[in-house]
């Protein structure tokens, strides 16, 4: 009917002008000169420091803990048992028992010979009961031998030292400032139990493992470090880098922590021990420098390079960047101050 309509009325229908899509706009961004400043943020915690480290003598799974962090101990104290002390000690108190029983023997020749001898008995019977004496001797000696004892040493000492393989006891009083958990496999190079001085305190920090090893590659043990107090961050301290892991430093190749020596003392005004904070260390840091945010900046092909708007249309500018943080990267060479460039 519209149709019969349009065309009864000898009017012409005319077509609808499509929507046009709008245009994407592209964020641009303006080089800027200002500072570069790379940083660690390490969090940290006043303990101790760390005297004495303690590792089992012998492969195995700790079973028991005996001293948490904190904890005062004294000097030979038990720490932490592995689950192979009880095996130890099963085959210990066997192996007693199969020496007592050559042990018993050996004294029950020489007391017959003794007993010989005040009787008065006569010759051959001395001599074939020290004979007999003799064999008891050498039975201990043969029994000692395949069990991998000393016949020259203390028996009682190398058995009661087989089980101490399996157990770790503090080398000297201190307190406990790290502690192996129950469950854990360790090896004679794994620290079980680390001991401190309670009246020399530090900071340790945990490395970012996120970051593997870039940040702490750029460390070195003497380098100062800024520490804040996580409960009162106004509170600024100054201090240095103690010791790093290995390759970096002087500490265990396995180990993920930083320790921090403080320029002041501790007291109620300034830091005490468990106290948590924020350890910062400048890893790098550059002044009055053309920057880019990184959303500016593109790769691709092997090359670095920005989006700049020219005359003839969208111009591609390749750049040489340096210093990078997560807001800033150095522009070395390829463009120049206020320079607008567009964005992806």
């Amino acid at each position: 009917m519209l149709c019969l309509t349009a065309c009864g009325s000898g009017e012409i229908a005319s077509e609808v002008t499509p929507t046009p899509f709008p245009t994407p706009v592209r964020p641009t961004f303006t080089v800027q000169r200002g500072d570069i400043i790379v940083e660690a943020k390490l969090s940290g915690r006043v303990v101790p420091v760390a005297l004495e480290t303690v590792y089992f003598q012998i492969p195995g799974q700790v079973r028991e803990v005996y001293a948490n962090v904190n904890d005062e101990v004294t000097e030979g104290e038990l720490l932490g048992e592995l689950a192979e002390a009880e095996e130890l000690r099963a085959q210990v108190d066997e192996t007693r028992r199969t020496i007592r029983r050559a042990q018993i023997d050996l004294e029950i020749a020489q007391l017959t010979l003794e007993q010989f001898q005040s009787q008065g008995r006569s010759t051959n019977e001395i001599k074939i009961q020290e004979l007999q004496v003799e064999l008891a001797q050498m039975n201990l000696e043969e029994v000692l031998q395949s069990l991998g004892i000393d016949p020259e040493s203390p028996v009682l000492d190398e058995l009661d030292a087989q089980v101490a393989q399996a157990r770790a006891f503090a080398p000297a009083d201190g307190t406990i400032i790290a502690a192996i958990n129950i469950g854990r496999n360790v090896t004679p190079d794994t620290p079980a139990f680390v001991l401190g001085n309670p009246d020399q305190l530090e900071i340790v920090a945990e490395l970012d493992a996120s970051k593997g090893d870039t940040e702490v590659r750029e460390m070195f043990e003497g380098m100062p470090v800024t520490v804040t107090l996580d409960a009162n961050a106004d509170a600024k301290l100054t201090g240095t880098i103690r010791q790093l892991p290995s390759p970096y430093g002087t500490g265990a190749s396995d180990d993920r922590t930083i320790h921090v020596v403080l320029d002041s003392s501790p007291s109620a005004s300034t830091y005490q021990t468990g106290d948590n904070v924020t350890v910062t260390v400048l890893l790098a840091s550059k002044e009055d420098v053309l920057w880019l945010p990184p959303d500016a900046i593109r790769s691709a092909g092997g090359r670095t390079f920005v989006i700049i708007n020219s005359d003839n249309g969208p111009q591609r500018v390749d750049v040489e960047i340096g210093l990078q943080t997560r807001d800033r990267v150095e522009i070395v060479s390829g463009l120049e101050e206020n320079q607008v460039v567009v964005g992806p």
